[in-house]
């Protein structure tokens, strides 16, 4: 007991149970460590997945954090979870259980999201437990959508027989719930088969896709007791229509795209084909050749990304990831200078991203490249530049604390200083220093 109490025991204790998950003595410290209320120490040590009053104490703290934490709290705890919860067979049906019956309590939604990104962590871990999902969940009072879906699902790929089931049960007058089909996963593949450049998809089937696509992305369900009251399906018509314009458009030459791009833009707002074009900019802008073959200063992809953003603000977090990734990607074939100007143009739309909303991932992301220096200081001081103009008070101390030292930073800023200090650099630096106690 008096080991237990210091963190440098309780980490020897930690490693040795990971080295060594089959010593009882190890297992029975493990417990104790438990039991003295240190299990939010314990999420990376599977050796409390072998004993079930230990593991629940550990996934009890381990899902308070993650839904108190909100999303940042979801990024930085989850690979722990994934780890404890995937351990073996019995930790993910034990955690699928409790999850699932959390689900129907108030706030449920949240607890549905961790229940999705479990699965997903077990299916990238090369677990199938897409049986065993399917029946913890509603899919289990319907066999035949739930053989069609399993087939797909641990096949990771879907085709027309099994479509065709769920399309037939989906248009029927008592068609299944919604839940059943509004899975992660499953929409990940319907992104693949529609958006996804060169998809060879059978156009008599193309339909019963776009529908169930639409089905789970628009329509609503009240349930009562148990019991489904009524089923909206007020947006499934225009939805539909939404998906299969983007899809056409999606299939076309560059040329056609830009004659119908406010057909585009429109479908854009519908939230399911904006992350669908999502997902298509992506595919298309990887090409290799991509940029090589480009004279634009804005390509039509990278532009609509902006009313990607404008629109969907769930999408923020996609957009972003995107943006980073084209940043640090290099370009050997490239010119250096036309380099600088692609990436310029990748910032652009990182500012109008910021000026929609999603303001310190990005300061954060910015700051980082500083940090470690491996960005061009012409880049950080451009987009600087386009941030201060677009920006006014009165601003968030956790904004100031990020920004004000990337814009005192002599090496970026000083060219765009002023004797007088009658700039906006100067200005934005005063009103920080006159309005904010800024931590060093």
């Amino acid at each position: 007991e008096e080991m237990i109490a210091h963190p440098k025991w309780r980490s020897l204790f930690y490693k040795l149970a990971e080295d060594y998950p089959d010593c009882l003595m190890l297992n029975f410290t493990i417990k104790l460590i438990s039991d003295a209320g240190y299990q939010g120490e314990i999420t990376s040590v599977s050796t409390a997945s072998q004993q079930v009053e230990v593991f629940s104490r550990v996934l009890r703290t381990s899902l308070a954090n993650l839904l108190e934490g909100g999303e940042e709290g979801l990024e930085k705890n989850l690979p722990e979870i994934n780890k404890m919860v995937c351990h073996g067979e019995h930790t993910y049906l034990y955690s699928q259980a409790l999850l699932q019956y959390l689900k129907e309590e108030e706030g449920g939604s949240a607890v549905r999201r961790i229940s999705q990104e479990l699965q997903k962590a077990a299916k990238d871990m090369g677990r199938d437990v897409t049986e065993m999902t399917l029946a913890l969940g509603k899919a289990a009072s319907y066999p035949r959508a739930c053989q069609a879906l399993a087939c797909m699902l641990s096949r990771n790929a879907l085709n027309p027989a099994d479509i065709t089931v769920l399309f037939k049960m989906y248009s029927g007058n008592n068609p299944p719930p919604v839940e059943v089909i509004r899975s992660p996963l499953f929409f990940e593949l319907f992104m693949q088969a529609l958006f996804k450049p060169g998809s060879k998809l059978n156009p008599e089937h193309k339909p019963k896709y776009i529908y169930l696509l639409a089905y789970a992305a628009s329509v609503h369900e009240t349930w009562k007791k148990n019991k489904r009251s009524a089923i909206a399906k007020d947006e499934l018509k225009s939805t539909s229509q939404a998906i299969e314009r983007a899809t056409n458009l999606c299939c076309k030459e560059r040329s056609e795209v830009v004659a119908e791009l406010g057909t585009l833009y429109s479908c854009i707002r519908v939230p399911v084909v904006g992350m669908g074009v999502l997902r298509w900019i992506d595919w298309t802008v990887s090409e290799p050749s991509y940029f090589k073959l480009l004279t634009d200063h804005t390509p039509i992809h990278l532009a609509l990304l902006d009313e990607i953003s404008t629109c969907h603000p769930l999408l923020h977090p996609h957009v972003l990831k995107f943006l980073i990734r084209l940043l640090e990607t290099t370009y050997p074939d490239l010119d250096v200078l036309v380099q600088l100007e692609l990436k310029k143009t990748l910032l652009d739309r990182m500012v109008h991203l910021l000026s929609r909303g999603y303001v310190v991932p990005i300061v954060q992301y910015i700051k980082g490249c500083i940090d470690r220096g491996d960005t061009d200081i012409s880049l950080i001081r451009h987009f600087v530049t386009e941030v201060i103009d677009i920006i006014a008070p009165p601003y968030s101390s956790e904004f100031v604390q990020l920004f004000l030292p990337i814009i005192e930073n002599d090496a970026i800023t000083g060219n765009l200083r002023n004797a007088d200090e009658s700039d906006p650099v100067s200005d934005f630096i005063g009103h920080c220093r006159s309005n904010f106690v800024v931590m060093t």
